[in-house]
């Protein structure tokens, strides 16, 4: 059996697996690199190589700088802003979360954006006597809108970066505001279909958050913030996305500090652990290990779609459909979404990346549209309860069944589509 079909179905049975949801994303993950080692694809170096790849890292770091921001208040003071602005007005209130739930997960982890928000839209709902099944679910598809904005809002972004420097393309990665050519006008327009058209659709359901099956989260939060780290928190947070997001552009930062993305991350994490803002126990529970392993282990999927050959035949079957790079690049957005809506965004874009890198080649046309949009399909996903971290995140609190999503995110998945399609090329030339 050749190399090049042992990782296609490699790559099938790990699909097959994460669309199953039996076993967890990690570990299944983790079976990939084993598999390709085992079968001869890949050498254990090659296929663990990723563990030393900086896009983890990064995450993990930045998985830390923003539970301080939690810890210290300052989200929480976020979240209260929005009950207080929506003056007992439900749409109202569910634009004020969509609003400040994307503008925080542009910079901060889109799982602990949901973790703080989360028990104050509980209050707001209870109080206001609100569907917690609309609030929660705006809230979801609101934040990973936001993580579209920048390079650390989502890991997609993150993912399609390391391919880049995977496959050595030969080609700068994208830059921390790159995506957000796109991604800020999909948050925007997004945000807009969800408060006139999907809340309408929604299910309208109020759910007793009091009652012996809730599974939600309390409306309190179970521990005291340090609002005298806040400002530590803040302008920790401020000088690093400061430094990650201008930093090449700055040759102070740059030559002399020696500081770049992982760096930055990393520095930002030290300071506010030895500082005190958060405990060492709570910068290691604040981080999505999940992400951290899928990120690492996924990776090896692309040199080895690479490597193998069958990166090469399944563009080839692709180019096979169309020569135009622009049905190419419509094609490639629906397999993405359609994938991840099974699999899980940072899963979907390690498996497709590489492939519309391939068929970018076949085509003799530029990879960063093609890239630009796996990445943006990847995380504009809201039609599964297992498509994206914040999906995941409100089953249990919104007592959610996976016909909710689908009710409730036909519309917003539909217009991200068109959103996408339209705005890549415009922005990233073939």
């Amino acid at each position: 059996m050749s190399p090049a079909l042992i990782t296609i179905i490699i790559v099938i049975v790990a699909v097959i697996l994460l669309m199953t949801g039996k076993i967890p994303i990690a570990a299944i993950a983790i079976a990939v690199p084993v598999s390709l080692v085992m079968t001869g694809v890949l050498t254990p170096k090659e296929a663990f190589a990723n563990f030393s790849n900086k896009w983890p890292l990064i995450f993990m770091f930045m998985f830390m700088v923003g539970e301080s921001l939690f810890r210290t208040g300052f989200a929480d003071i976020a979240g209260k802003f929005a009950i207080k602005m929506s003056k007992d007005r439900e749409n109202l209130f569910f634009l004020w979360v969509m609003l400040i739930s994307a503008a925080l997960s542009a910079f901060l982890s889109n799982l602990g954006v949901i973790a703080c928000l989360l028990p104050i839209v509980l209050a707001g709902v209870k109080k206001g006597n609100y569907s917690l099944k609309k609030a929660v679910l705006s809230m979801a598809f609101a934040s990973s809108l936001g993580g579209t904005i920048t390079l650390i809002g989502t890991p997609p972004n993150g993912v399609v970066n390391s391919v880049i420097g995977t496959m050595k393309l030969g080609i700068k990665p994208f830059r921390f505001f790159d995506y957000a050519l796109v991604g800020l006008p999909l948050a925007i327009i997004g945000i807009v279909v969800i408060y006139l058209i999907s809340l309408k659709v929604m299910p309208k359901e109020k759910v007793d958050t009091e009652s012996e099956d809730y599974e939600g989260p309390n409306i309190k939060s179970t521990f005291k913030f340090r609002k005298n780290k806040m400002a530590i928190a803040v302008i920790t947070f401020i000088v690093i996305v400061i430094v990650m997001a201008a930093g090449s552009y700055i040759p102070f930062i740059k030559h002399t500090l020696h500081l770049d993305l992982l760096t930055a991350a990393a520095l930002g994490a030290i300071i506010v652990i030895i500082t005190g803002t958060i405990t060492w126990k709570e910068a290691y529970n604040s981080v999505s290990w999940t992400t951290v392993i899928s990120f690492a282990t996924l990776l090896s999927l692309s040199l080895a779609l690479k490597k193998s050959g069958a990166v090469k035949v399944i563009a080839d079957g692709m180019t096979g459909l169309t020569q135009s790079p622009y049905l190419l690049m419509v094609l490639i957005v629906f397999i993405t979404m359609f994938l991840t809506q099974f699999t899980f965004n940072t899963a979907a874009t390690g498996i497709i990346a590489p492939i519309a890198v391939a068929a970018a080649s076949a085509v003799h046309v530029s990879p960063y549209p093609l890239l630009m949009a796996v990445a943006m399909s990847a995380s504009a996903c809201f039609m599964s309860p297992i498509a994206t971290g914040p999906n995941i995140a409100v089953v249990g609190p919104g007592r959610l069944k996976f016909i909710d999503f689908i009710k409730a995110g036909w519309v917003i998945q539909l217009s991200s589509f068109i959103i996408i399609i339209i705005l890549v090329p415009i922005f990233w030339k073939f």
